[in-house]
């Protein structure tokens, strides 16, 4: 006879937001933070201050701008961006991790949600190194008016990781190829419409960004066919884009049928 604890259903348990995100927090920043990630980090830090000392000369402010804005901003601090947040995503997407995402008591959109702005905080952290390496090179090559520019690149900074983590998460959720897409996006819209000289270039958030850094910093005028915009109106499209691409990520993993682990044979 069955006992009438055993005949009522199964209680549901309700998603709490703050501690679903105090543990996607907590496991993203054990996993992105542990020795072993951290381990490439010195060598790349590294690498980054050779070539910055290699190209700027003492005194040279016009080419410690132009390299931190076109090849650090423009061009490292992207790529980065998109390989950590696409990597991060499929990692997530693995047979063992997969079958504890599903399991848990959190909406598949709000687990996308939480997630990027884990990664970003601690992606974050690590962006702070790089941007120390590129002030030290400053201090030793002697560049004048360092402090009153670097905050900018800070800015430029935290916008085209956001931005292009964002892509990478969109193009990890979409396709296992997700290096394949990212590749494709930035040679069509970044490298084709960003070098553009028409307003088309406003596609490109490296462009938009890269124009914000140099207006704020007063350090290479503006293309004469780029509008004027006020800098907050900048940091809106470029945080927008991406908004619009962690929110089409969270719909696409929202409909998505998921493969777990397959059952260990007794």
């Amino acid at each position: 006879m069955n006992s009438p604890a055993a005949s009522l259903p199964a209680t549901l348990v309700a998603p709490n937001a703050r501690h679903a995100f105090g543990g996607i927090w907590r496991l993203t920043a054990r996993r992105f933070l542990a020795p072993r990630q951290l381990l490439p980090l010195p060598f790349v830090l590294a690498i980054l201050a050779t070539l910055a000392v290699a190209v700027v000369r003492d005194g040279h402010d016009k080419v410690f701008h132009s390299w931190t804005t076109e090849f650090y901003l423009a061009f490292l601090i992207p790529v980065l961006a998109f390989l950590s947040g696409g990597g991060a995503f499929r990692d997530e997407l693995k047979a063992g991790a997969i079958d504890y995402i599903l399991t848990r008591p959190i909406r598949r959109p709000m687990f996308i949600v939480f997630k990027f702005l884990a990664h970003q905080a601690c992606f974050q952290l690590l962006c702070l190194s790089g941007l120390a390496v590129v002030a030290g090179v400053g201090v030793f090559r002697h560049i004048p008016d360092l402090g009153s520019t670097i905050h900018e690149r800070l800015l430029g900074q935290i916008l085209l990781s956001a931005a292009f983590s964002a892509l990478g998460f969109l193009c990890a959720v979409a396709t296992s190829r997700y290096l394949v897409a990212g590749l494709f996006y930035g040679v069509v819209i970044e490298a084709g419409f960003g070098n553009t000289p028409i307003q088309i270039n406003r596609l490109s958030m490296t462009h938009q960004v890269r124009d914000l850094v140099y207006r704020l910093t007063a350090t290479t005028p503006p293309m004469p066919s780029d509008p004027q915009h006020a800098a907050w109106v900048t940091i809106a499209i470029v945080l927008a884009f991406a908004a619009v691409l962690v929110a089409v990520a969270a719909a696409v993993f929202s409909f998505q049928e998921l493969a777990g682990a397959r059952p260990t044979d007794a």
